[in-house]
């Protein structure tokens, strides 16, 4: 699908039908990267083709790190960066001033940097909160999210000053914290399921009540 093309020739008026694109591209040989690094890479753009977009003409950058070898990343952009210039040009700091200068094509891409840090930081959080089966697409489903994640973290670190049970936390890393907590949990939920299941088998109250003062003793809770 990331097969790009060039785009296709100009009419020539002779009979027959038109190409559909240019002759197909490489990001190694077609793509000339820019003389000095635009923030930490050499980059390349032009305007192609390519099979996931089909007919639709969107922006395609190369990014290396060496300007003669190493790896290329490519990217694409629906957006092209006449598009952004109004958006681009009361930025007061570099990179995003740069309206009118060569920089001026690579704006798109300048943005993705900014949206790329954003996802990131979102998915660390939902790995460490183990949150990653909400799949939420939404605006308003991700905001939610958002804030399901900043309560869980304000209520870790508040909880050791509410609860003197927690107090040896209160020094710990929320990490640490965490950790230790979803451990009790896990455990405080196998005594209650066992419990359960002994209570169906087992009609002695006497030795129910001796297993729940075991329990906790242990400081769990039913």
């Amino acid at each position: 699908d990331s097969v790009i093309y060039d785009l296709p020739p100009q009419r020539t008026g002779k009979r027959g039908r038109p190409a559909l694109h240019g002759k197909k591209l490489s990001i190694q040989d077609d793509f000339t990267l820019s003389d000095e690094k635009i923030g930490d890479y050499y980059t390349a753009a032009r305007r192609v083709l390519t099979n996931i977009f089909g007919k639709r003409t969107v922006m395609a950058f190369v990014t290396s790190p060496e300007k003669e070898s190493g790896s290329r990343r490519l990217f694409f952009s629906t957006i092209f960066p006449e598009q952004l210039q109004i958006f681009c040009a009361w930025q007061e700091k570099s990179p995003l001033n740069q309206t009118g200068s060569d920089w001026m094509q690579f704006i798109p891409l300048f943005l993705y940097a900014f949206r790329w840090n954003i996802e990131v930081s979102y998915y660390e959080q939902k790995t460490f909160w183990s949150l990653c089966s909400y799949m939420v697409r939404s605006r308003k489903g991700i905001e939610m999210l958002v804030n399901l994640i900043n309560i869980s973290y304000c209520a870790m670190k508040l909880l050791p000053y509410k609860d003197e049970t927690f107090y040896q936390y209160r020094a710990v890393s929320v990490q640490e914290f965490r950790f230790a907590l979803s451990e009790q949990i896990r455990q405080q939920v196998f005594y209650a399921i066992f419990v359960k299941n002994i209570e169906t088998s087992i009609k002695s109250n006497s030795v129910m009540h001796i297993l729940k003062q075991l329990i906790k003793q242990q400081g769990y809770h039913l």
